[in-house]
């Protein structure tokens, strides 16, 4: 059970005083007839069963004020309950394709498989979320817009290659600036960019801060992935870009050197989306004050019309 207006219960507090007012004596002394021996009334009647009764009738009236009280707090039952997950998160994959992506190695596999398999995984767990995938070298790409058709997405992360027509180079704020603009008319309740790269931006087209700062005024997150070795000093990743991205917009960045790192990157991006909107809670409640309030009006009736007939008493 519980109750539409729960703050209307603190009216339980006057209980005390109601009672503290109904109490037998409290409107002051009551008249009779004062006699200095008992004796002299002679035999006494034993008090009748209306007498002793007389100092619990106020319970009476107390017990339907807690009725009445309770009824205005709204009482409702739950007929049935459901949990959904949510929906509604719209993610943009922003893959680097650049030669490097091809050349080194994450575990046994380059490290552009490595991304697809992952990614692809990532996909396939999103349910009834919308994705979309651009891919990057000099230039951007628009593999996919935003769909539901999941497999789609997968067959396009599965058969996309290299055209070898496009210049090398990593333009990582043009492809960042290009996932902008998929998600700046969605109405998803989250939207989210993963951006993944194992170079340095070096496209001046458009900076990687200036796409985070314009991801930020229109509340879209950036998750960045940067795909490196375990030397660091051999890096060639902008570690410090891809983190300021990420914290810019409320994102993530995470560091990925082995297949088992961007296994788990993804896998938090997928549980941090997931906690962020949450679970939707649908009910179906009844109300039951009706059931309080009639039976409290009745008791604080039969109270006053006991006082005024069976109860009744001359000054």
């Amino acid at each position: 059970m519980r109750f539409a207006d729960p703050e209307l219960l603190v009216l339980l507090a006057l209980l005390p005083l109601i009672w503290w007012a109904l109490r037998p004596g409290a409107g002051g002394e009551s008249a009779g007839l004062r006699l200095p021996m008992l004796s002299t009334l002679g035999d006494s009647t034993p008090p009748t069963w209306r007498l002793r009764s007389l100092p619990f009738l106020p319970l009476l009236r107390l017990a339907g004020v807690l009725l009445v009280i309770l009824a205005l707090a709204r009482p409702q039952t739950t007929d049935a309950e459901s949990v959904i997950e949510a929906e509604g998160i719209d993610v943009v994959l922003t893959i680097d394709v650049s030669r490097s992506m091809t050349q080194q190695r994450l575990g046994t596999e380059t490290r552009l498989d490595a991304a697809r398999e992952v990614a692809r995984d990532f996909v396939s767990r999103r349910g009834n979320d919308r994705v979309g995938v651009v891919t990057f070298q000099a230039e951007s790409l628009v593999l996919s817009p935003l769909t539901l058709d999941l497999e789609a997405v997968e067959s396009l992360i599965t058969t996309s290659v290299r055209n070898g027509l496009v210049r090398e180079g990593t333009a990582l704020g043009l492809a960042l600036t290009q996932s902008i603009e998929l998600l700046r008319d969605s109405n998803a309740a989250s939207r989210v960019i993963v951006a993944l790269t194992d170079g340095e931006d070096n496209i001046r087209i458009v900076r990687p801060v200036e796409a985070a700062a314009i991801a930020r005024a229109l509340g879209i997150r950036i998750y960045t992935i940067g795909v490196t070795r375990l030397d660091a000093s051999a890096a060639s990743v902008d570690e410090l870009a891809l983190r300021f991205i990420a914290e810019e917009t409320g994102g993530t960045y995470f560091r990925a050197t082995e297949l088992d790192q961007l296994t788990e990157a993804y896998a938090e991006i997928d549980t941090l989306e997931k906690a962020r909107v949450g679970a939707e809670t649908f009910a179906r409640h009844s109300d039951i004050a009706a059931w309080l309030l009639v039976p409290g009006i009745v008791l604080i009736l039969l109270e006053l019309v006991a006082h005024a007939t069976w109860w009744r008493r001359a000054p």
